[in-house]
């Protein structure tokens, strides 16, 4: 799935360096350059990813130490989500700034696949309701083994 974004990374880089005035922090470039990466790539990336499409795309040289505290921070902003794979011990990260989708997983080569179904959403609005719960967000992982996998395994 192509990402649809809410908003345009030109439109949000005036929106981000308010918010990081009013916090009392001080912008970087280099925090731009991760939200910029983020922006423009379609997959969902790792940190380790981030660091070299930095190097790669910028020409700028950035620790991955640098890349954890940047995300982390961008996450505790909402700005983006990251997604832990089972049987992984990393994590992928995505803007929170496109619309709802859900994501199927595989479990062999990790393969992320976006998709969104209305049936399941309404379903996940009637559980909470027959619970007495009003759904504020939620985040759903299904794991499989993709068409690719299969078709190696035989």
């Amino acid at each position: 799935m192509k990402k649809n974004l809410i908003i345009t990374y030109d439109e949000y880089i005036i929106k981000f360096r308010e918010m990081i005035k009013s916090l009392g922090l001080n912008n970087s470039t280099q925090r731009e350059y991760v939200l910029k990466i983020l922006f423009e790539c379609s997959n969902h990336l790792s940190a380790e990813q981030i660091q070299l499409k930095v190097k790669q795309l910028h020409n700028v040289s950035i620790g991955i130490a640098t890349v954890y505290r940047i995300v982390s921070l961008l996450e505790d902003l909402k700005i983006i989500n990251s997604i832990s794979i089972a049987g992984s011990d990393s994590k992928v990260y995505e803007l929170n700034l496109v619309l709802h989708h859900d994501h199927i997983i595989c479990v062999d080569c990790k393969k992320i696949v976006e998709f969104e179904n209305n049936k399941i959403e309404k379903l996940q609005e009637s559980v909470a309701k027959e619970n007495n719960f009003i759904l504020q967000t939620h985040n759903m992982i299904l794991y499989g083994i993709c068409q690719e996998c299969q078709e190696n395994e035989q």
